[in-house]
């Protein structure tokens, strides 16, 4: 059979533990105390696959600086072949998303696919189709299934598809079907025209997936002895004044029920990220915590920020005072929570990519870097 050029980049980010299936497997190294330190604790825990008409894959383990060499050879040692099993390779993601140990404070599992056609061998055989699908279509739409409602280690899945369509697809709506089946949300589907702009969504999606392994939550302590009512301004670029401030957190002070903030403002923030999370009294000042804290280019506070912080209070003119008593560098801090995320890189390795196909593995290099260098934050 044919396999028809149409080119889908699918990345298929999971946390699963992949086995070897097929194709050349991967050689395991003897269990050392390194190894084992590279398994435990919160990060990035990352699985690839390659498929063409076999399958190979690269067992999951903890991405860092010190594993990130045996990720990247492993994508250069991929070699192109005929036949596209594009569905039982995320078959065995899933699976293997299932038979994963979490890790500690899981808080992604993220599947990505990268292809550049349309299968033709999952129904090959028994081994390719363990659930004895009847067509294309019922093994697809059971994938999406899965994809929806399965979660694994009770986290739904974050799918992601990349489709670059080749010249010789004559079926348009089977390859949309496909890059939307493979999905978790049409907000996660890429068609592309050119390896130019796949390789810019492979750093798109590393991105999206740095930021779910650190948290950022924001403390800071205010007088409280301030009327209810009072506006308070918290400001992060120093401002000549609290007006011409461009990145700040604006709440009113409020004495009901305790102390609290309420009506409360993010500017120069990433909608919905930050959030009031909790108060507490300590003596007459009160603390308040602001949670999963990001800037609107979507960087995470830093302890940096913390000489920059100052707190205005707004007069009965509406001109801003700023408060003596709130100390940057004292008055706040900056707490980091880790988590971990497990992925699985889905790459195509057929023929049809032709030239692509070298280009295809230095965007999966690319992608790894990325998540490695968030390692390291």
């Amino acid at each position: 059979m044919v396999k028809p050029t149409i080119r889908v980049l699918a990345v298929s980010i999971v946390a699963a533990s992949l086995f070897a299936v097929g194709c050349k497997k991967e050689k395991q190294p003897a269990p050392t105390e390194e190894t084992e330190e590279v398994q435990t604790g919160e990060g990035i825990y990352l699985g690839i696959v390659g498929f063409n008409s076999m399958i190979t894959t690269k067992n999951i383990s903890k991405l860092n600086f010190s594993s990130v060499s045996s990720f990247t050879d492993f994508v250069f040692s991929l070699t192109s072949g005929n036949g596209t099993g594009l569905y039982y390779a995320d078959y065995t993601a899933l699976k293997m998303l299932n038979e994963y140990s979490a890790p500690p404070k899981l808080q992604n599992v993220a599947l990505v696919t990268f292809t550049d056609g349309l299968d033709n061998v999952s129904l090959a055989n028994d081994e390719f189709n363990p659930e004895n699908y009847s067509s294309t279509s019922a093994y697809r739409d059971a994938l999406h299934n899965k994809i929806m409602n399965e979660p694994v280690h009770g986290i739904n899945v974050q799918a992601y598809t990349i489709g670059l369509k080749g010249i010789d697809v004559t079926d348009n709506a089977v390859f949309i079907e496909t890059l939307n089946k493979l999905a978790s949300s049409s907000a996660n589907v890429f068609q592309v025209s050119n390896m130019n702009e796949a390789m810019q969504r492979f750093s798109d999606i590393a991105n999206s997936l740095n930021s779910v392994t650190t948290t950022v939550s924001l403390g800071v302590d205010v007088p409280g002895g301030y009327d209810d009512g009072q506006i308070l301004r918290f400001t992060f670029d120093n401002p000549s004044s609290a007006s011409s401030s461009t990145r700040y957190i604006q709440a009113t002070f409020c004495r009901e029920n305790g102390r609290t903030l309420a009506n409360i403002t993010y500017m120069g923030f990433t909608a919905g990220a930050a959030s009031l999370s909790s108060s507490s009294s300590q003596g007459t000042y009160y603390h308040f915590d602001f949670d999963n804290l990001r800037f609107g280019d979507g960087t995470s506070v830093s302890t940096g920020v913390l000489n920059k912080i100052e707190l205005w209070k707004k007069t009965s003119t509406g001109s801003w005072d700023r408060e003596s008593e709130f100390v940057q560098g004292s008055s706040s801090s900056v707490t980091e929570q880790k988590s971990s995320a497990l992925i699985l890189l889905v790459l195509d390795c057929t023929n049809s990519l032709g030239d692509d196909f070298v280009r295809m593995q230095q965007a999966g290099v690319n992608f790894i870097g990325t998540l490695a260098n968030s390692t390291a934050k």
